[in-house]
C-alpha cells in the first residue's frame, strides 16, 4: 500500500500524472500545492513570530483551556503508541500539544512544535492544513503527503467550530505511518465534535453569567443548608463588601424571622417580602425580598433570593409616577425689583438644607419657587414631592406622609405603602398650603423634621430620612398659631428661612411682562397666528386688582385670546370680567371672615386709604373705622396680615 502511493506521488509531482486510486480530497489538495508553488522535497513547518502566537493564544484562551482534558484523555488512551495529540487555531497555527517522547525527533525535524505554521501553504497537504481548506475530517497517510518530508509520518485532524458554525481551529492526532490505526480517525473526529459541545454549553454559562451580572437586583444563591452558593456583581456592591466576604455571611442572620425552611423547603412556596430590613456589618440595608425554591425532582434542593434596595425601588416609583421639579429661576418672569431680590436670596438658600417657609397669596406661584430651590440645591436629581395638604382628607393625613406597614388598619395594602417622605429620599419635598395640616398631625410631622426619622403607621422602627422641606401657605400663620389652630414650634420649624411672594397689583410692572408673555406662548401653540393687545386692554390690565394673581392673568390672556376675533385683543371686551369686584370664596368662610376679608382687600386695593376703601364697599367712614377696630385690623401693618 505504502509503496503504491509512494509511486502514485512521484508520478503526480514529475509528470502531473493522476490516478483514480488516490482518493479525491487527496488529490485535490495536491493540485493546490502545486498551484501554490509548494517545494514537494521539503515539508518543514513555519515558526510564526511571538507576537502572532502569543495573540493567537489570547483569542484561543477559551478554546485552549476547555480543550485541554480532552487532548489529556486522548493522549492517555494512545500513549503506549507514537502519536501526539494536536490542537491548532482556525489558521493551522499550532498553539496546544502533547507530545509522544518517542517521536521528538520527528517532531523537532519537521518543526511540529508551538508555535509553528501547519497549513498547506507551508508544508502541503497535510490534516492539519487540509481538513481546515475543505472544512472536513481528513486523514493523510504517507505518501499522501504532499511533502516527502512527511511521508514517514501520519495524521488525523477534524475543524473545530463555534455555535455559528465558524471554524474556530482543528484537533489533530498524528504519528508514524507505519503505526497507522483505523480508529484513529474516528478519535480525532469524536474529539473535535466533544469540544465543540464544551464551547457550547460554556457559551451558554458565559451568557447566563452575563445575564445573572447584568440584572440590577441582587442575587443569592443558596442551598438546602442557607449556604451560599452563587452571588451576582450587586451583592457585594449592596452588601459593601468584598465578593469572597459575602460567602462567609450567615444567612440565618440575614433571613431572621423569615421561616425560609417551613415554606420554600418544605412548602416549596415562593415568599416576597416587599420592605424588609437587614442588619449585616453595623449597617441596615432596606430592601424587598423574593425567594423562589430551586425544585430538583420532588426535593426543594435550594433558593434563589432575589433582592431589591427600597430607595432603587423608589425611585422607580417615582420615576413611574413623575415626581419631577420642571421650573427654574429662569422660569419666573419679573422685571420688578423686588422680586429680584428674592430670586437671589432663593438661589443662595438654595445651596443648603434648611427648611424654607414660602408665604403668599393664591396664584402668586409659590410652588414656582419651590421647584427652582429644589432644581438649585444639590439634591437636583432626586425626587421633588408635592402635596396639596388640603386636598388630603383628615383620616388620611398620617399615611399619606408617613406610610404604613401591611395590616396596620383595615383597608391597608398588602406589603404596606411607603408614605411621600419616603418617596422624596434624596430630594424635596414640598408642602403645600401647610397650613391645612390637621391639628393632631403636627407633633408627629415636627418629630419628624426634628429626628430625621420616620416610623410608618402599624411599624416597629425608625427610618433614616434624608429630605429637604419647603412648604407654603396662603394663611398668615402667625395668626394661626395665635388662634391655637397651628402649633408655635413647628411654625418655627418650617420657618427656619422665609420668602414672602408679593402680590400682583404691588408689582404692576411685571403685569404687562406676564401678559406678553402668556400671549407669545399661546401665538407659538397656535401656527400663523400672531395676535397683539391694544393699549386700552393693557391699561385695564395694569388697573385691575388682580386677587387671583398670576394665575388669574394667564387665566384671562387665555380668555381674551380664544374669545377675540381679529388679531387685536381690544379694550371692552372683557370689562365686566376686569371690572368686577373680586371676593375671596370659600364654603368654609364664615359671613364675617368675608366682611373681614372684604375690608382688608379694599384697603390693599385702595393703598390703605379708608375713606376711598369705605366707598367701595359702600359703607361709611364711622361704619369702617368700627369694623377696623372689631377685626383688630392693624393699618400700620395690614399687608403682612392678608399676604
Amino acid at each position: 500500500m505504502f509503496n503504491e502511493m509512494k509511486e502514485r506521488w512521484m508520478n503526480y509531482v514529475n509528470e502531473g500524472e493522476t490516478f483514480a486510486a488516490i482518493k479525491p480530497c487527496i488529490l485535490n489538495s495536491w493540485k493546490r500545492c502545486k498551484k501554490m508553488g509548494v517545494n514537494h522535497l521539503a515539508g518543514c513547518g513555519t515558526t510564526v513570530s511571538e507576537s502572532e502566537l502569543r495573540d493567537s493564544i489570547l483569542r484561543k484562551h477559551e478554546l485552549i483551556k476547555l480543550s485541554r482534558p480532552i487532548l489529556e484523555n486522548v493522549f492517555k488512551t494512545i500513549e503506549s503508541t507514537s502519536y501526539s495529540v494536536v490542537l491548532t487555531d482556525e489558521k493551522g497555527i499550532i498553539i496546544d500539544l502533547i507530545m509522544n517522547s518517542d517521536i521528538t525527533d520527528i517532531h523537532n525535524n519537521l518543526n511540529f512544535v508551538k508555535g509553528s505554521l501547519w497549513n498547506e501553504k507551508s508544508v502541503g497537504t497535510n490534516a492539519i492544513g487540509t481538513c481546515l481548506v475543505v472544512d472536513k475530517p481528513v486523514q493523510v497517510i504517507g505518501a499522501e503527503h504532499y511533502c516527502e518530508y512527511h511521508h514517514r509520518w501520519t495524521c488525523s485532524a477534524a475543524p473545530i467550530h463555534n455555535s455559528k458554525g465558524e471554524i474556530i481551529g482543528s484537533f489533530d492526532i498524528s504519528g508514524r505511518a507505519e503505526d497507522v490505526q483505523t480508529h484513529t480517525f474516528g478519535i480525532a473526529v469524536s474529539s473535535a465534535k466533544c469540544i465543540e459541545k464544551q464551547l457550547i454549553i460554556s457559551e451558554s454559562y458565559n451568557l447566563m453569567d452575563t445575564a445573572f451580572d447584568s440584572i440590577l437586583d441582587g442575587i443569592i444563591v443558596i442551598d438546602s443548608k442557607l449556604k451560599i452558593i452563587k452571588i451576582n456583581n450587586k451583592i457585594p456592591e449592596l452588601f459593601h463588601m468584598e465578593k469572597q466576604e459575602v460567602f462567609n455571611i450567615d444567612m440565618s442572620m440575614i433571613l431572621n424571622g423569615i421561616n425560609i425552611g417551613r415554606e420554600v423547603f418544605v412548602g416549596k412556596h415562593k415568599m416576597s417580602f416587599t420592605d424588609v430590613t437587614i442588619s449585616l456589618a453595623n449597617r441596615k440595608i432596606e430592601c424587598s425580598l423574593n425567594i423562589s425554591p430551586i425544585i430538583e425532582g420532588n426535593n426543594a434542593t435550594g433558593a434563589v433570593i432575589l433582592m431589591r434596595e427600597v430607595k432603587q425601588v423608589m425611585k422607580e416609583v417615582r420615576k413611574l409616577a413623575g415626581f419631577k421639579a420642571n421650573y427654574t429661576f429662569d422660569s419666573i418672569i419679573t422685571v420688578n425689583d423686588r422680586m429680584n431680590e428674592l430670586i437671589n436670596m432663593a438661589k443662595k438658600i438654595s445651596k443648603t438644607d434648611c427648611s424654607v417657609l414660602i408665604e403668599g397669596e393664591s396664584g402668586v406661584g409659590k410652588e414656582l419657587y419651590a421647584q427652582s430651590i429644589h432644581n438649585e440645591s444639590h439634591r437636583r436629581n432626586g425626587p421633588f414631592i408635592a402635596i396639596n395638604c388640603s386636598a388630603i382628607p383628615k383620616e388620611l393625613f398620617e399615611s399619606e406622609l408617613f406610610g404604613y406597614e401591611s395590616g396596620s388598619f383595615t383597608g391597608a395594602m398588602k406589603g404596606g405603602r411607603p408614605g411621600k417622605f419616603e418617596l422624596a429620599m434624596g430630594g424635596t419635598i414640598f408642602l403645600d398650603e401647610v397650613g391645612e395640616i390637621p391639628l393632631e398631625v403636627q407633633p408627629k410631622l415636627l418629630r419628624v423634621l426634628d429626628n430625621n426619622k420616620i416610623v410608618r403607621i402599624g411599624g416597629t422602627y425608625e427610618k433614616e430620612l434624608d429630605v429637604r422641606v419647603v412648604s407654603a401657605t396662603n394663611r398668615n400663620l402667625l395668626e394661626e398659631v395665635t388662634k391655637g389652630s397651628f402649633r408655635q414650634d413647628l411654625y418655627f420649624r418650617l420657618n427656619v428661612i422665609n420668602l414672602r411672594i408679593p402680590p400682583l397689583r404691588n408689582r404692576k410692572e411685571d403685569i404687562l411682562e406676564l401678559a406678553e408673555y402668556f400671549l407669545k406662548e399661546l401665538n407659538e401653540e397656535n401656527s400663523g397666528i400672531n395676535k397683539i393687545f391694544s393699549s386700552g386692554f393693557k391699561n385695564k390690565l395694569i388697573e385691575y386688582g388682580w386677587y387671583g394673581n398670576v394665575r388669574e392673568l394667564k387665566n384671562i390672556i387665555q380668555r381674551a385670546y380664544y374669545m377675540s376675533d381679529g388679531d387685536i385683543i381690544r379694550n371692552g371686551l372683557f370689562s365686566k370680567g376686569i371690572e368686577t369686584k373680586h371676593v375671596k370664596e370659600s364654603k368654609s368662610l364664615s359671613l364675617k371672615e368675608i366682611e373681614r376679608d372684604s375690608i382688608l382687600k379694599a384697603l390693599y386695593f385702595n393703598n390703605n386709604n379708608v375713606l376711598k376703601a369705605a366707598k367701595d364697599l359702600n359703607i361709611s367712614k364711622a361704619t369702617i373705622y368700627r369694623k377696623i377696630k372689631t377685626y383688630s385690623i392693624n393699618l400700620n401693618n395690614f399687608e403682612r396680615l392678608i399676604q
